[in-house]
């Protein structure tokens, strides 16, 4: 099946040719992903290899398309007696595509052609930015290899680092309403009112002071309903590159309900943006910078969720917390570990909304094995692509009292 002997050669020339010829922005970041989705599934069923890697290098459901095409050529060439010069040239001036058109200029994305030479197709890289090289030498260009080699996709576009919507009053609102609805019961605490169920004789005494003794303004006690924490973890992987927005204008209008509310963003990694989203809820213009590995990567959400309990668990999860996922389910990583986050986090918290914006989707069934593992733990399943769909969540969210 494998074109080369070792997994790191196999990996490194089937990414060079999505990169070259279909047009994927694949960097070292995204090469190491892959590695490390490839740590715990079976090398040998081919079936499975392409499930994992397709949420880590394809971004989009078109990419997803040329993604199989792509693996099936490569893993499993058709013999053709095409010339070799028919696929696209690697090499190309600095600022142009394969084409000669401009790189500024988007293109759509292709798969090989299946007429192409099979060793053109599964070629290893030649000079590109994950080709290990041999010294020469020379040290300026081996110094201009290296430089090469850093290329990540993000670090040349503007929307590596997604910017926060503003806060729109409509969304505000529906989040308002959707705060209000998460009823958590009563609160251990009797607390002084208006009206309540209990007599509260001691203050009733106080206030008689100012009416010479009479008791003319009774006083009540109350158990509050206790109020809701909110805590919203976003997937930023590629393969919610397309839905992430949503979900972030959801935690903008949240922020702008409550200030009970946590934000943190995850692919490989977990980062805490808060604050962030708190200052875009006040009008504050945001960008969120500085994600590194909790944004546009991979997706390992047993591994995000389990440092989340570890870190910010103790603090920010107790019988008061909702815990919001917005996530398609890819996961990459171990079931297991997913498996058991996701029954700690519905043990300790008030329940879990999972967010899935593929349920959209016709015919959608959440049968990837990370979808499979959090399912049996997830208190409501619903999806959240715009304003009617956020209140209707209100209506359906199911929590424990």
């Amino acid at each position: 099946m494998y074109p080369f002997a070792s997994l790191p050669e196999n990996l490194a020339a089937f990414c060079d040719v999505l990169r070259r010829h279909c047009g994927f922005r694949i960097g070292p970041g995204e090469l190491q992903d892959a590695a490390r989705a490839l740590d715990v599934v079976d090398l040998a069923n081919a079936r499975v290899v392409r499930d994992a890697l397709r949420p880590v290098l394809a971004g989009t459901r078109d990419d997803s398309a040329v993604f199989d095409t792509a693996f099936a050529q490569f893993f499993f060439p058709r013999p053709s007696s095409a010339p070799q010069d028919q696929l696209p040239s690697a090499r190309r001036e600095p600022g142009t595509e394969a084409d000669g058109r401009d790189a500024d200029v988007p293109r759509p994305r292709r798969a090989p052609r299946a007429d192409a030479d099979a060793d053109e197709a599964s070629a290893p890289p030649s000079g590109g930015p994950m080709t290990a090289f041999e010294s020469s030498g020379d040290d300026e260009a081996e110094a201009a290899i290296v430089a090469t080699s850093t290329y990540s996709p993000l670090a040349a576009e503007p929307s590596g680092a997604p910017e926060l919507p503003r806060l729109d009053r409509a969304w505000r609102d529906a989040a308002r309403v959707f705060v209000r609805r998460l009823q958590l019961g009563l609160s251990r605490r009797w607390r002084s009112a208006s009206r309540g169920r209990r007599f509260d004789l001691r203050r009733t005494l106080r206030a008689s002071l100012q009416t010479g003794g009479e008791p003319l303004a009774p006083r009540w006690l109350r158990r509050p309903r206790r109020a809701p924490r909110i805590v919203l973890l976003v997937d930023g992987s590629r393969s919610m590159s397309a839905y992430a927005r949503t979900a972030l204008r959801m935690a903008v209008a949240l922020a702008g309900a409550t200030r009970r509310l946590e934000v943190f963003t995850f692919s490989t990694s977990l980062q805490r943006v808060t604050d962030d989203v708190r200052r875009a809820a006040a009008g504050e213009p945001r960008r969120l910078e500085r994600l590194h590995h909790a944004w546009a990567g991979g997706t390992t959400i047993g591994a995000c969720l389990r440092d989340f309990l570890q870190r910010f668990g103790e603090r920010l999860v107790g019988r008061d917390t909702v815990v919001i996922i917005a996530s398609d389910g890819l996961d990459v990583g171990a079931p297991d570990l997913l498996r058991g986050a996701m029954r700690e986090l519905a043990r300790r918290s008030a329940g879990v909304v999972w967010l899935n914006p593929l349920l959209e989707t016709e015919g959608y069934e959440p049968t990837a094995a990370g979808m499979r593992a959090a399912r049996p733990h997830i208190s409501t399943f619903a999806s959240v692509a715009d304003l009617n769909d956020l209140a209707r969540l209100s209506r359906v969210v199911r929590v424990r009292a």
